[in-house]
């Protein structure tokens, strides 16, 4: 069964930057472990052992399940892995009021015979509870390099509604620690076999069969490694949390950017550890958690640091501290202690349940608000993976129409398009060339609607400056109602030359024009703001009119005005390091108190958006960070809908702006409720410069008539406008 891997060569480029071996930001932080701020909680009992009736308990593990929380433990009668040592659980509706314990499976041969049970966790999979024990004859106490559990197997039992049925063996020659979770698309877990050598366990699938068991890489002295947790950071790299049996007192850490196959030799980190059990992973807001004994001398206190990335962790703080004093003795039984952790998140809280002084099973409440974890920007997607497979996604309930068609060598290149409601009727706005974008001869063209499906003949808003032949010409930046009055912008350039990015100008003569609608035809009112490629139409920050603007080098700028007026904005570079220095197209929104989120374009092709935080209603922002939602490298649209609920539009898929999808969120921060507009796009029909095929993209969006309205352009060839109904896309309230 089990395989020994051969040289494995890592590298990771976010391990090269930050270094598997900093585990702790700061090592003075827990220099004085029992000096650690102590987070308030609730504390109940679930086991409590009495004199001379089954004095040893450890490896407890909860979960949750139709409606109880549910606790396996191991239970023997004095010594840890004595031969009577059997396993026991019990459920409580609240989490803290506990049935009395039953026997899950009782000792399998007797006191006086060497087969005994550990349990190895419970857990809900396909809907079903399932606990996993280990079988094994004998103890860990032998000395390693000899067999420690003879006959050891890993047991799965499921829940029928009325008891434990065991299912057979789940995997020969394993001890894991926790149980088996999806790793990128594969059910994993670790080992260590009968003679306490770890390994990985990497399924088939999700289903939990064809195991695949592979020896880690470690030499000495770091060879002895025991009881990891693990979890996956944003950026793909699975880690690996091990207590160290070579009792260094310090966590070791190894990793893997191949899904589990492969993994890094283990290396010692600087976090500090009683040589005990940890639980290591992510709760729902983002931030990555570690629990342990981060004393060397003592397990206790029993603490829990915080993670913004996965890589290095901070914040500690004690989650119990002050043990209480020993009841009874017993062979490897510590001392006033608490010990092996596992953790469930739940309706806000973090349950934490452990043993004390291995006599007593205990669980603990903590408010993850108590925690005080400011929200991460990086965390724009509510749950990792939610966009994994974007062709899937529902379709938007909706209906569609055609704004313009365009035709080849005439009207070939269409985009940029928006759409703004005036005076009883649709008005959407867009750029247009005969063939390829940006092309010299490309110019703003216009129509209206009194229903949105149904258009009018385009008619020309501003012709190219120039002729075909000459440099000038105008990209469509926008149209919108100010103050009664009807208004599109249009961005003037005499060049596009995109591939001069940060070497040279890329929009020569680059200035924002103001045109406004006079009932009879456009009247150009002159330079709304020079030197800005905006994004989208002006918004009011608190007592500011801003925009987004890109300067003639492509530098993203915030852009704040008291008033409107060619000379009356402020323009603020936005700072950004690399790699994440090739922001593009930007967009914002507000939610209240100051705060704007900046959701930008990534042109380093990393495959996802970027945000930037403002507090101050624009005039400072944060650096820009990676963010989990998945992007097509295009343009985005957020805004604020009349119900409240806030939404994102862009192309999920990282490989093609196919689909467009919206998504939806209460507060801005983390969106949900995935849909697409439209997928499946047609293939284009003409060719053009920098004109991909089959997609739909640079979306715009207007509220109107209890409908979200989204226009966009088809294979940049077509201008198509959407209407989703609001009362349709089930947005709870």
């Amino acid at each position: 069964m089990f395989r020994t891997a051969g040289a494995v060569f890592f590298c990771a480029v976010a391990a090269a930057a930050q270094g598997p071996a900093a585990l702790l930001a700061d090592p003075a932080a827990l220099a004085s472990p029992k000096q650690l701020q102590v987070v308030p909680s609730r504390t109940s009992s679930i086991y409590r052992a009495e004199a001379g009736q089954w004095q040893f308990n450890l490896h407890s593990y909860v979960t949750h399940f139709e409606g109880r929380f549910w606790a396996i433990w191991s239970s023997g009668r004095v010594d840890e892995d004595s031969p009577s040592q059997l396993i026991r659980y019990s459920t409580s509706a609240d989490g803290h009021r506990w049935e009395t314990p039953k026997i899950l499976v009782d000792d399998p041969d007797g006191e006086d015979k060497p087969g005994r049970w550990i349990a190895r966790g419970i857990y809900v999979q396909d809907g079903k509870l399932q606990a996993l024990n280990a079988y094994v004859e004998g103890s860990q106490e032998t000395p390693r390099g000899r067999e420690s559990w003879r006959n050891l197997r890993l047991v799965r039992f499921e829940w029928n509604g009325k008891g434990w049925q065991n299912r057979g063996t789940y995997l020969d020659n394993c001890m894991n620690n926790y149980p088996p979770r999806v790793l990128d698309g594969h059910l994993f877990m670790t080992c260590r076999d009968s003679f306490a050598k770890m390994h990985t366990a990497r399924a088939e699938s999700t289903s939990g069969t064809g195991w695949t068991v592979t020896a880690l890489p470690g030499a000495p002295p770091h060879d002895k490694m025991s009881e990891p947790s693990w979890y996956t950071d944003s950026q793909g790299v699975a880690h690996l949390i091990f207590r160290d049996g070579g009792r260094s007192h310090l966590l070791h850490h190894s990793l893997s950017q191949d899904g589990g196959k492969t993994w890094s030799a283990p290396v010692q980190t600087n976090y500090p550890d009683a040589t005990s059990k940890n639980i290591a992973g992510r709760l729902s807001n983002g931030w990555y958690f570690l629990v342990n004994n981060p004393d060397p001398k003592s397990r206790d206190p029993l603490a829990i640091s915080f993670s913004r990335d996965g890589w290095t962790f901070d914040k500690p703080r004690a989650l119990r501290m002050n043990a209480p004093t020993q009841r009874f003795g017993g062979r490897a039984k510590t001392v006033n202690s608490f010990q092996y952790p596992h953790v469930l998140e739940k309706d806000g809280s973090l349950w934490v349940i452990c043993s004390t002084n291995k006599e007593d099973i205990e669980i603990s409440q903590f408010k993850i608000a108590d925690f005080g974890l400011e929200r991460l920007p990086e965390r724009l997607l509510s749950t990792d993976g939610l966009l994994r497979d974007p062709l899937n996604l529902p379709e938007a309930p909706g209906r569609r129409g055609t704004v313009f068609r365009g035709e080849e060598n005439k009207s070939g290149f269409n985009l940029h398009s928006y759409l703004a409601h005036h005076d009883g009727k649709f008005w959407a706005i867009w750029s247009s060339s005969a063939v390829g974008e940006e092309d010299p001869d490309q110019h703003i063209l216009y129509a209206t609607s009194k229903d949105g499906l149904n258009w009018s003949s385009a008619k020309v808003l501003v012709a190219d400056p120039d002729g075909p032949q000459g440099p000038a010409r105008w990209i469509a930046r926008g149209i919108y109602v100010d103050q009664g009055k009807l208004t599109a912008l249009g961005a003037y350039i005499e060049s596009a030359d995109y591939g001069k990015r940060g070497k040279a100008e890329v929009w020569k003569a680059l200035r924002l024009m103001r045109f406004e609608w006079t009932g009879k035809g456009w009247e150009p009112k002159g330079v709304f703001a020079d030197n800005c490629m905006n994004n989208f139409p002006p918004e009011r920050l608190g007592a500011y009119l801003s925009l987004v603007c890109r300067d003639s080098n492509m530098t993203v700028k915030m852009a704040l005005a008291d008033a409107p007026g060619a000379n009356a904005w402020k323009f603020t570079p936005l700072a950004a390091h690399p790699p994440y220095d090739k922001m593009d197209e930007p967009t914002y929104y507000a939610t209240g108190n100051g705060e704007v989120h900046m959701i930008v374009r990534d042109n380093s092709r990393s495959g996802y958006l970027l945000r930037a935080i403002s507090r101050d209603y624009g005039q400072t922002w944060s650096q820009p960070v990676r963010t989990n939602y998945p992007d097509a490298t295009s343009k985005n649209f957020p805004g604020r809908l009349s119900n409240g609920w806030y939404f994102l539009i862009n192309n999920p898929n990282p490989k093609a702006r196919d689909p467009l999808a919206i998504s939806f969120s209460r507060d801005g921060w983390e969106f949900s409720h995935s849909m697409a507009i439209r997928k499946n796009a047609p293939p284009r029909r003409f060719a053009g410069r920098a004109k991909g095929s089959g997609s739909m993209q640079y979306p715009h969006a207007i509220e109107h008539g209890g409908s979200l309205w989204v226009i966009y352009s088809t294979n940049k060839e077509d201008i198509e406008v959407a209407e989703l109904p609001l009362k349709n896309l089930e947005l709870p309230r």
